[in-house]
């Protein structure tokens, strides 16, 4: 059995596991934009800041576009998982899941705008930025060494995936990672 990242590239285009390794993979290259505006903001420099604002802000709404990838783990994934009985990973998760969307959502609503105290908002949004970033990046590299790898394994049946992939297409897929049936359709 291949070990490492290995292991996707050699699934099929479409696989359920392979289609959620591909929009981590676009979701680090966002995390790594962020992290460069994050850099540029300064306490002192108020025009470069209202510069930066609306494009963290639009990686911010990105990152929120996503949720069909958390959509389709939580409900195709890990429930698949749990009826084998692994149980622990999934819920795990599942909660970071939730804190994953609350940064994302509150990065969001501190890009609108600054208000008068420019200092403490610099600093809250770039603190707000690293927890996303390091907590979003260590929750992919559990999922894509431990979580996806545990689940080719333990899900051995291609009928099973399939199913799950049936599933995936109903649920939908990010704006930045198309399926092969929007392809067709859009051509």
């Amino acid at each position: 059995m291949l070990k490492g990242l290995d292991l996707f590239k050699e699934l099929n285009d479409g696989h359920v596991i392979k289609t959620m390794f591909t929009e981590h993979e676009h979701i680090l290259t966002i995390l790594d934009e962020l992290q460069i505006l994050r850099e540029q903001l300064s306490s002192q420099d108020h025009s470069n800041n209202e510069k930066l604002l609306p494009q963290i802000n639009q990686f911010s709404l990105q990152l929120i576009s996503a949720e069909p990838h958390h959509q389709r783990e939580e409900d195709v994934l890990f429930p698949a998982l749990e009826l084998l009985g692994i149980i622990g990973p999934p819920q795990v998760m599942r909660q970071e899941h939730g804190l994953i969307r609350n940064m994302k959502h509150q990065l969001k609503k501190e890009t609108v705008e600054f208000g008068n105290n420019w200092k403490e908002q610099v600093n809250s949004l770039s603190y707000l930025i690293i927890e996303l970033c390091d907590t979003l990046r260590q929750h992919i590299h559990k999922e894509n060494h431990i979580l996806y790898p545990m689940a080719l394994q333990a899900i051995t049946e291609d009928s099973q995936w399939d199913k799950m992939k049936i599933k995936c297409d109903e649920i939908g897929y990010c704006c930045f990672c198309p399926n092969e049936l929007q392809e067709l359709v859009n051509n």
